[in-house]
């Protein structure tokens, strides 16, 4: 609303940050905190972002009131906080009430490494091998987005992954490639008292009451986080927050999966190797590995014999004329690209400051994917600007050295 720096309309917040008009829907709050920054009370909301809203704002004391209604605040801390303004004191007000979303089953279920079950009806056994592509025609998927416009997906039908039964387990699914099995499943586990008892419970369900704890993560004060073998190429990681001066906690336990399995088949480009052919070549004089990974880019192959016959142990660029493609050959992976799909390239060169210094070359397509490539130190690919315009016709910009500060 005009001239207005904090209001809720059709459940959605809207408040002023920094001259910045910043959105929150209230359905999707999970936990609020009073927290003192320059001498400022400041109302803390998670919902799928964090939420930083002044109590400054013009009408905010309207606003907040219409809140605490709506979810219960504790105003009594709220205000006592406020009042007495301690440099990053930071107190919970309120915390959303979730359900358990976990159960152990009774059983010794052995079929980890193979992969999980869904429970439709009847239930089905799916491999960590299935892809999204086949998730989603199967329909045991729903996508969503969240308010800054990144997509996940999560599973409409309680997940086994072993002994656990899981509601609501979910997927990554931004720039991901929908042939690619998936690379990682996550969830939030609640137990009924949103507190580490959840984490304390998949701690010794599957790890050794005797482990080294310094030998799969930490158990501090501030967070618990341990990561470990799962099954064959599947790791996992538990991780549970505590309230501490510089973290907040929705008494949850943050449980992930990671498919590690090579899948090396996607990297065979036989039908190029057949017609390769090398116009230019501009050889490096060490390896330097390829920054993308091909279960994440397609584009990505195994390095064609006769580059590497060509540069023997290091890396370089080659431009195929015939065929039309550039390619960059990395340690022990190549990107191969269509030269009619590459818009532009860069040179960035960081000088040492707070941090390292280095230079990234890195190539823009028509697809607006900018790729990162190679990463190398400060200037490497600074005589590899001309010659790359030369073969590839394309653009290739070297800015100003800046500082990494």
């Amino acid at each position: 609303m005009k001239n207005k720096e904090i209001w809720i309309e059709e459940n959605i917040l809207h408040y002023n940050h920094f001259n910045n008009l910043e959105t929150l829907d209230i359905d999707l709050m999970k936990y609020a905190y009073v927290h003192i920054l320059g001498g400022i009370p400041y109302l803390y909301i998670f919902s799928d972002t964090e939420h930083y809203i002044s109590t400054e704002l013009d009408d905010f004391n309207h606003v907040y009131r219409e809140l605490s209604q709506i979810f219960n605040f504790d105003d009594e801390t709220f205000f006592t906080i406020s009042k007495n303004r301690i440099e990053n004191e930071k107190v919970k007000i309120w915390r959303k009430n979730f359900a358990k979303n976990y159960q152990f089953l009774e059983g010794d279920f052995q079929d980890g490494d193979f992969g999980y079950e869904i429970y439709t009806e009847p239930k089905q056994m799916l491999s960590w091998d299935t892809t999204y592509n086949e998730l989603e025609t199967k329909g045991y998927i729903e996508y969503y987005t969240s308010s800054y416009g990144t997509q996940y997906a999560r599973f409409k039908y309680p997940v086994r992954v072993e002994d656990i039964l899981i509601n609501q387990l979910e997927l990554y699914v931004d720039n991901v490639i929908r042939n690619r099995p998936i690379q990682e499943f996550y969830v939030d586990l609640y137990d009924n008292t949103h507190s580490d008892q959840s984490y304390k419970e998949l701690r010794d369900f599957w790890l050794n009451e005797d482990i080294d704890v310094d030998d799969f993560g930490w158990e501090r004060d501030d967070q618990c986080y341990l990561r470990f073998q799962f099954a064959e190429g599947i790791a996992a990681s538990i991780r549970y927050d505590y309230d501490d001066e510089s973290t907040y906690s929705d008494g949850s336990t943050s449980l992930h999966f990671y498919n590690e399995r090579p899948y090396e088949h996607f990297l065979i480009n036989e039908n190029y190797e057949k017609i390769i052919e090398v116009s230019e070549l501009l050889p490096f004089d060490k390896s330097i590995e390829i920054n993308l990974n091909h279960m994440e880019n397609d584009s990505i192959k195994h390095i064609p014999i006769m580059i590497k016959n060509l540069l023997r142990d290091n890396s370089g660029i080659w431009f195929d004329r015939k065929n039309q493609k550039v390619g960059f050959s990395g340690t022990d992976t190549a990107l191969i690209l269509n030269n009619e799909n590459i818009k532009s390239f860069t040179v960035i060169n960081y000088l040492p400051g707070r941090g390292p210094g280095y230079s990234q070359l890195t190539v823009k397509t028509n697809d607006a994917d900018n790729l990162d490539i190679f990463t190398a130190d400060t200037h490497f690919f600074d005589s590899y600007v001309q010659p790359l315009r030369e073969i590839t016709g394309k653009v290739v910009n070297i800015p100003e050295a800046y500082y990494n500060d």
